[in-house]
């Protein structure tokens, strides 16, 4: 159960958020401006998509008269597949290939970050894999528009991010709660 706590808090909200801020920075400091708008364009609106299949999931809860738990896709498993999936493709692939040569990663990190969820009980099974399905496509699409990356920019991006990520390692996003409180107070009746 610790392992699976340990592997599941790299994809909480307050380890990724960081990640993709830098990695923006970096990306426009190294002068690879494509890949600084193109990663903050295709995280964004990730991001925003995750958090309106999150809304759309209680609004669904409140008009069907749900008494049981809001369906909520899991955003560990698909921001981080999302983001870690993207960045690690985007660090090691050279040249353009097809995309199911981009599938491997994401996938195994959907699967890490899935598995965790399950066992730790705080998604179901439809929740991470719709979060599942979610990280991945914007990790291949994200993959398929950025590579190659730069040269100049692969090492600076990996010691960096690295950096950022056992620097916010630990900390707890609180957005799940914030949404269902919000939502709550929104639709009095929920």
């Amino acid at each position: 159960m610790e392992l699976d706590r340990f592997l599941t808090d790299f994809g909480d909200g307050a380890v990724l958020l960081p990640i993709v801020g830098v990695s923006i920075i970096l990306f426009a400091a190294f002068g690879w401006m494509r890949g600084a708008i193109i990663w903050g364009a295709i995280s964004g609106t990730a991001l925003a998509v995750l958090m309106l299949a999150k809304l759309a999931g209680l609004e669904w809860a409140y008009l069907s008269d749900s008494l049981g738990r809001p369906l909520s896709v899991s955003g560990h498993v698909s921001a981080g597949t999302a983001i870690y999936g993207s960045l690690i493709n985007i660090l090691i692939f050279r040249k353009k290939r097809l995309f199911p040569f981009y599938l491997p990663v994401p996938v195994v990190i959907a699967y890490m970050f899935s598995y965790t969820r399950l066992v730790l009980h705080s998604h179901t099974l439809p929740e991470v894999l719709l979060g599942g399905a979610l990280g991945i496509s914007v990790a291949v699409a994200s993959t398929c528009l950025l590579v190659p990356m730069p040269r100049r920019v692969i090492l600076p991006t990996f010691a960096v991010l690295t950096i950022v990520i056992f620097s916010f390692y630990g900390y707890h996003s609180d957005t799940e709660i914030m949404l269902q409180t919000d939502f709550s107070k929104w639709a009095p009746s929920f």
